[in-house]
């Protein structure tokens, strides 16, 4: 038991110094700080297991001695535990018993009585047991940190802050140069490379053709080939209209669907490769014409 003591304590002492050693090289306190305080409290968990154990054997071994000192048989030890029970709740006197009287002995008694304290309520009387120190250790270390915390990771806790947003702010950028979320209908550009085009292309036969037609001329809605526009043309208003829609003439937004790169594409190659063809059944003019 001492042994297991010992190595507790030396334990308990080089984890929180190991811990925060180390959280001076990346300077990350809070993350090994609070790693320590569960170390620690994990040994302190182990530790009050060995005490249990321990105490737990040391109460068998007693109630073993006890019953053979006292020429129990096996069969009454249990009868004569309760009628030890009894005599006690009975006894009123303060004064032991005699082997006459007690016939399960008086040790375990005297005992408790040593530590009776004097106040009583409704005939019940309260033993003053003093709380194990593996709890006592344990509050102590609690209480030892919690004025600790506050000035040891104060400034961490403002230094992880920055460096998560840092870190979520660079996500955010590369998400957007990935899939073209900056574009917006304020700052999108007419593309007219052919990559671009011919993967606007690949989205317009995808999603459009159902109300457009492949060649643009327009069957549920508008022709996009001439120059008439019901919501504007140009490549600020097309993009805009593709990405909200126009739920009141059945036009859903494709905002949820389509990244902003993909509308900018498909809005591109409206306006360089439909605009101005001649379809086969084109539909009437609907709207404004457009200039720029």
């Amino acid at each position: 038991m001492i042994k297991n003591k010992t190595l507790f304590l030396v334990l308990s002492l080089l984890t929180p110094m190991v811990a925060f050693g180390a959280s001076g090289v990346d300077g990350n306190g809070m993350l090994y700080g609070m790693s320590s305080i569960g170390v620690v409290v994990i040994l302190f968990a182990i530790y009050a297991l060995m005490r249990s154990s321990a105490a737990g054997g040391g109460h068998v071994s007693t109630a073993s001695s006890s019953v053979s000192s006292s020429n129990y048989q096996a069969s009454d030890f249990s009868a004569s535990t309760v009628n030890d029970a009894i005599v006690r709740a009975t006894n009123t006197s303060g004064e032991g018993f005699s082997g006459s009287d007690y016939s399960g002995g008086n040790d375990v008694f005297d005992d408790e009585r040593d530590i009776l304290m004097d106040h009583e309520y409704d005939g019940i009387q309260e033993l003053n047991n003093k709380l194990p120190p593996w709890w006592v250790g344990l509050f102590y270390v609690t209480v030892i940190i919690g004025c600790i915390y506050p000035f040891a990771f104060h400034e961490d806790h403002e230094v992880m802050y920055q460096k998560e947003m840092a870190a979520a702010d660079a996500k955010v950028k590369a998400f957007q140069e990935a899939n073209g979320g900056a574009i917006s209908e304020e700052t999108v550009e007419l593309l007219k490379d052919d990559a671009a085009l011919t993967a606007g292309q690949a989205t317009f036969v995808k999603n459009c053709v159902a109300c457009h037609l492949a060649d643009g001329g327009g069957l549920v809605g508008p022709n996009l080939t001439d120059k008439y526009w019901l919501h504007g043309g140009g490549i600020h208003n097309v993009f805009k209209t593709i990405k909200y829609g126009v739920p009141d003439k059945g036009m859903v937004s494709w905002k949820a669907s389509l990244t902003p790169k993909e509308i900018q594409e498909v809005a591109s190659f409206i306006l360089v490769k439909l605009q101005g063809t001649t379809p086969a059944n084109p539909k009437a003019p609907q709207g404004e014409e457009y200039t720029e």
